[in-house]
């Protein structure tokens, strides 16, 4: 299932089912291939119309994409059929079916027979289905992406490489604290006023995903104390 915003060059998909999702050696689909079947009419054709890509095939005048033709041979597709849910100046809804076998006449009369029954269920869904299922998948990717960024816990906070990704002065400020300086001891070394060195701490706890002063401070001593014991080790 996608959608085409007129302002964006190609359809962008909404929802997918692949039978073969749980086979880890088939490739996967990753994007819509209704503009590659409807060529010239991909903007133009109407509501509850039905494209089959058999059609096409022996129409001299249609072009195949190589995208289209790549997709087809590495999963054996033969057929691709693409109905247009809804249309309006701004934008248009498409769902397409790939089948792995030439379909025959009475199953092309099954599926038109079944194109107003997919149009209405589609105008009758509940408002921002589509919207709704854009920002799950972009939180998904989001979360997936921050899970992998994760400072692990058994990392050194002052390490060289920096695994927290703190800014200079937030490094400065652990440092500070590592050599047992207080808050206070820490404005006067970095000739800073409190509030920043609190808006710095603040920081700090988020980025090391410490509840405070006390946890940060065990992390910080435990690491170093794990550095210098991997220093005598190797001596």
């Amino acid at each position: 299932m996608s959608r085409h915003q007129k302002q964006q060059d190609r359809p962008r998909a909404v929802a997918m089912m692949d039978a073969k999702s749980d086979d880890a050696e088939a490739v996967t689909i990753r994007r819509p291939f209704c503009q590659d079947v409807m060529g010239y009419f991909f903007t133009k054709a109407r509501a509850s119309t039905v494209w089959f890509l058999s059609d096409h095939l022996s129409d001299g005048n249609w072009v195949s994409t190589q995208t289209l033709e790549n997709w087809r041979a590495t999963r054996e597709i033969e057929e691709v059929v693409v109905v247009v849910l809804a249309g309006s100046l701004r934008q248009q809804d498409y769902i397409e079916f790939h089948f792995a076998r030439p379909l025959e006449y009475s199953e092309k009369l099954e599926l038109e027979a079944l194109v107003p029954t997919l149009v209405r269920s589609w105008s009758g869904r509940k408002t921002g289905l589509v919207t709704q299922a854009q920002m799950d998948d972009r939180m998904i990717r989001h979360r997936a992406a921050a899970q992998e960024h994760r400072l692990k816990p058994e990392a050194s906070i002052l390490g060289v490489s920096n695994p927290a990704n703190l800014s200079r002065a937030e490094f400065r400020v652990c440092v500070m604290l590592s050599r047992g300086l207080s808050v206070k001891g820490v404005t006067e070394e970095l000739s800073l006023s409190e509030a920043t060195v609190r808006t710095h701490l603040r920081s700090i706890y988020s980025k090391t995903e410490v509840s405070g002063m006390p946890e940060l401070m065990y992390r910080i001593l435990s690491s170093e104390n794990d550095e210098a014991g991997r220093l005598r080790q190797t001596r």
